[in-house]
């Protein structure tokens, strides 16, 4: 049964069982228009073919060439490589990583993980002969705009290598996945066809018998009606905040930029200053998009439908306001805490006291511990003597101490699993407690907490996207 007699069938058994308004519901979900979510294309990508044991003749790397300049490729992809192996591991993202390592360095970024990650930009389809293994690969960007991480879809563009494979065409199995893969009309019919998808969440009971089916249809379009309504709900919120706040922090953002460039001592770094200027700038370029014509003033807030058409521009507004705000708070913090405000100084020495606290009830190493414990006596210094004249240097001395002991934490018992992301300080423009350069073990514990859960998703899907050493890439592999 087609698509569209199934949908006619289920409404059919709704309207039966009373249930048409489940279909009236059904045909409200909006699906966005193409335009809206095209895949910007650049035409064919620049192939370069890697076959170090040359199981390729140059007619067949002559025909791949000549077959992936048709690819309407997407401009995420800068750097298209194909890779042919003749014998392989069984892991075979060992085999792309020896290739990168020793002659496309670039293409690892090293910032990502202990042993780096594919580069943003770069897409790698290939084959392994012995054992067989299909793969493809891509830098965070590219798996993310060709949905590399979907295990269902990346399975068919693996299986389509296969059939050419297994004949002995290998240039034809390579060309049909990477063009799969790449082309920006399909990649474009395949956003509009999940959009769909979403709306056909009624389709979900489809086989049960009467009232359970349109029960079923009832569920699926209410849990798609009610993401609607959440979301327009937010971006209602988002405008409020906006059209609130922004004038009013506006009118002090001055005052906070004195603020922020006065501050003189250690942890008021370059750091601060470069990440202030961010979200300043940012903030300052919103004035037109607040009060221009055709800016947040021509969104009509009383239609649903605006607004949730609205609603990413209105997200990007909310947390530029965000960011200023929280970036005011922090900044206005450190003042405090530099021209000696008791109350200031002591709220900051709790927050670290309740971090180290933390640390100690969770840190193994006995000698971390008794650190730990060393430290806490200094903060209770601190905190009985927040005037004394040495408090600043103090203070600073025990953050630095703090940082090397929870360097030593991570060292020790956060790297039993290969890092998925790495490490990175909070922003002075986020939410809460901010140090330039400082980790609060919290932040840390939450990050490892991501990489553990990271790599149980890696185990069970069984993507092969990480390497023997723990370089790793988007994407995956498939035996055949």
């Amino acid at each position: 049964m087609g698509m569209t007699s199934e949908i006619a069938a289920v409404l059919g058994i709704s309207a039966l069982v009373g249930l048409g308004g489940a279909a009236a519901a059904y045909t409200s979900v909006e699906i966005p228009e193409r335009d809206q979510v095209a895949v910007q294309a650049v035409g064919a990508p620049s192939a370069v073919i890697d076959d170090p044991q040359d199981v390729l003749s140059p007619e067949d790397e002559q025909r791949l060439q000549r077959d992936t300049a048709n690819i309407n490729a997407p401009e995420v992809v800068k750097n298209f490589h194909y890779m042919v192996f003749e014998t392989n591991h069984e892991n075979i993202l060992d085999d792309v990583e020896e290739v990168l390592r020793s002659q496309y360095p670039e293409m690892i970024d090293q910032s990502k993980g202990e042993n780096g990650h594919m580069a943003d930009g770069v897409l790698i389809v290939g084959v392994g002969m012995d054992p067989r293994q299909a793969f493809i690969y891509g830098g965070d960007d590219v798996t993310d705009e060709l949905m590399l991480n979907d295990d269902s879809y990346r399975e068919e563009l693996l299986d389509a290598m296969k059939p050419g494979v297994n004949d002995g065409n290998i240039p034809s199995g390579l060309f049909r996945t990477a063009n799969l893969a790449m082309d920006a009309d399909g990649l474009t019919d395949r956003r509009v066809s999940d959009a769909e998808s979403d709306r056909e969440g009624a389709m979900i009971g489809l086989g049960m018998g009467g009232f359970g089916v349109s029960t079923a249809i009832g569920s699926g379009v209410v849990a798609v009606r009610n993401n609607r309504r959440k979301a327009i709900a937010k971006a209602r919120e988002d405008y409020e905040l906006v059209t609130s706040e922004y004038t009013r922090l506006a009118g002090r953002l001055d005052e906070v930029d004195v603020r922020a460039n006065s501050l003189s001592s250690a942890f008021a770094d370059e750091t601060l200053r470069r990440q202030w200027a961010e979200v300043r700038d940012r903030f300052l370029g919103m004035n037109e998009l607040v009060h221009g014509a055709q800016g947040l003033s021509a969104i009509n807030m009383g239609d649903d439908k605006d607004v949730y058409k609205h609603r990413k521009q209105l997200a990007d507004a909310a947390e530029s306001v965000d960011h200023v705000s929280n970036a005011e708070d922090n900044i206005d913090r450190l003042f405090g805490v530099e021209h000696g405000d008791p109350a200031t100084r002591r709220a900051d020495l709790s927050t670290i006291r309740e971090d180290v606290l933390r640390a100690r009830s969770d840190v193994k190493d006995s000698g971390l511990r008794n650190e730990l414990d060393l430290l806490m006596q200094r903060i209770e210094a601190l905190d009985a003597n927040p005037d004394s004249p040495t408090y600043l240097d103090d203070f600073i001395r025990v953050l630095g101490d703090y940082r090397v002991i929870l360097d030593q934490v991570k060292k020790k018992q956060f790297s039993d699993v290969k890092e998925h992301e790495k490490l990175e300080a909070p922003a002075v423009y986020d939410s809460g407690f901010w140090y330039g350069g400082y980790v609060p073990y919290v932040h840390m514990h939450s990050w490892h907490e991501s990489n553990v859960q990271a790599a149980q998703a890696a185990s069970s899907s069984g993507g092969g996207s990480v390497s023997s050493s723990g370089f790793s890439a988007g994407g995956g592999s498939s035996s055949f």
